[in-house]
């Protein structure tokens, strides 16, 4: 699995990342949108720009400040499947809103 970010998720799939890879800034401007909509606090497009995970670059809010993602790097690992303590707290409510991302780790640790 190509550019799993440190969770489990599939970052080729992220509608932000994808617009950010086409420069595509119409398209982050309708997904801060729909942020806004979803009733989420204003958010600036340029906000969403990411480039993945682990990828150099821009990084969206949500991956930017991602508890996961901080692990992961202060332990030097890509993703949580090279952790001893996986699955752990930290990740549990995020494996539990979304288990692909849990799936994804199991495959990836069992490669």
């Amino acid at each position: 699995m190509q550019n799993t970010g440190c969770c489990g998720a599939d970052c080729n799939a992220c509608a932000a990342r994808k617009a950010t890879v086409r420069q595509d800034n119409a398209a982050l401007a309708k997904l801060a949108a729909d942020e806004e909509g979803a009733g989420r606090s204003f958010v600036l497009p340029s906000r969403l720009r990411c480039t993945g995970c682990l990828a150099h670059g821009a990084k969206s809010i949500s991956c930017a400040e991602c508890a996961i993602r901080a692990c992961a790097m202060s332990n030097h690992i890509p993703h949580c499947g090279f952790c001893p303590e996986f699955p752990c707290n930290l990740g549990s409510a995020v494996w539990e809103a979304v288990p692909e991302y849990k799936h994804n780790i199991d495959v990836l640790k069992s490669r």
